[in-house]
């Protein structure tokens, strides 16, 4: 799939109507505003719990970044100057030193919603991974999951989602111009000639970004496996408790008794997370598979926000928003260790005050 490509040079993108603009307009400014303000609080007690909890176990260490990144992309998706650009007719319409202001703020938040969020797509894939050898090599897995592999893994997966978009800056710069259709100045966000110099760069970072609608198929995959598994296991332990042969159950004796065991509390909650981030985040995938229907603003040229290509994006958007923003309901919900801290931190809160 090409993001960037000739025929994005020349395609056009025309307003959707009122009708989709006024949804478009609940969207950004209603629905995403609340799931972000409701989802920074719900994974600021997260952090505030894992915290508490300590970091010896790789899956806090996951969840505690898990929870940083969500915060940052929907700061990130929120901020003031981006949406200034993206619903002022697509520029900053002011005096040029506020908008010359206004640009680097855009920048600066258009920079956190497209690190954080891939980061936040991520995530689900290492945390699947470490499910996956706790389910499947049980006996194995203090040996193969370990702290410092963890913490490895979370800032080669930092590096690959933040240098890019450092790069990806330089793309543009400001420029004010003169439009006469509305009779006014307006700060725009212009591509520079490093875009068009290095074409073949900015193919491949856009293809790079295209790859994370696959993440949602990975981390589904590896979900169901975990799943079956845990399923024939479970499937096994009721054989074996109902008084099956000594032939079967020693047909089974060598392999692997640890897998026999009831899926730990930590591995429900996980395999919980992965499976609504699954469902949630399919919406997430649609600018890859459908470009057609859906863009990515960053790698498309002169995109019109007012779009419904851009409409489409924002709903995607607001999945991955409302994904970021439930993860704490899953953790109080399924895990019994967590909800006891947070409620023993809260009661002690409480006293204090």
């Amino acid at each position: 799939m090409d993001l960037i490509n000739n025929t994005n040079k020349l395609r056009v993108f025309v307003d959707a109507g009122p009708l989709v603009d006024r949804i478009h307009w609940a969207v950004v400014f209603v629905a995403m505003p609340i799931l972000c303000i409701l989802g920074v609080a719900g994974n600021s007690l997260s952090i505030i719990v894992l915290y508490k909890q300590g970091f010896k176990k790789s899956t806090n260490i996951l969840l505690f970044v898990l929870a940083i990144s969500d915060i940052l992309f929907m700061v990130g998706a929120q901020g003031p100057a981006k949406l200034m650009y993206e619903w002022g007719r697509g520029g900053l319409w002011f005096p040029e030193r506020e908008a010359v202001v206004l640009y680097y703020f855009y920048h600066i938040f258009d920079y956190i919603n497209w690190t954080a969020g891939p980061m936040s797509m991520g995530l689900p894939i290492l945390i699947t991974a470490e499910r996956f050898v706790a389910v499947f090599f049980p006996l194995k897995f203090h040996t193969i999951v370990t702290r410092r592999r963890t913490v490895i893994a979370v800032v080669i997966l930092t590096l690959l989602t933040y240098l890019p978009q450092i790069y990806i800056r330089f793309w543009f710069r400001f420029d004010y111009v003169w439009d006469p259709k509305y009779n006014a100045s307006v700060g725009l966000s212009v591509r520079t000639a490093l875009f068009y110099d290095q074409q073949y760069l900015s193919w491949l970072l856009g293809h790079f970004y295209a790859a994370i609608g696959y993440f949602v198929i990975i981390v589904g995959t590896g979900t169901l496996a975990i799943g079956v598994r845990i399923s024939l296991a479970a499937a096994q332990r009721k054989r074996m408790m109902m008084g099956k042969s000594t032939l079967e159950s020693s047909r089974h004796e060598n392999f692997n008794q640890g897998s026999l065991r009831a899926p730990s509390r930590t591995t429900k909650t996980l395999l919980a997370l992965c499976i609504f981030y699954t469902i949630s985040c399919m919406f997430v995938a649609m600018p890859t598979f459908f470009p057609e229907i859906s863009v990515w603003p960053l790698f498309t040229l002169n995109p019109n926000f007012r779009s419904m290509e851009v409409f489409m994006y924002q709903l995607a958007k607001l999945d991955l928003c409302i994904n970021a923003s439930c993860n704490f309901v899953i953790y109080v919900a399924m895990n019994k260790n967590f909800r006891d801290t947070f409620f023993e931190t809260f009661k002690r809160f409480k006293k204090s005050t």
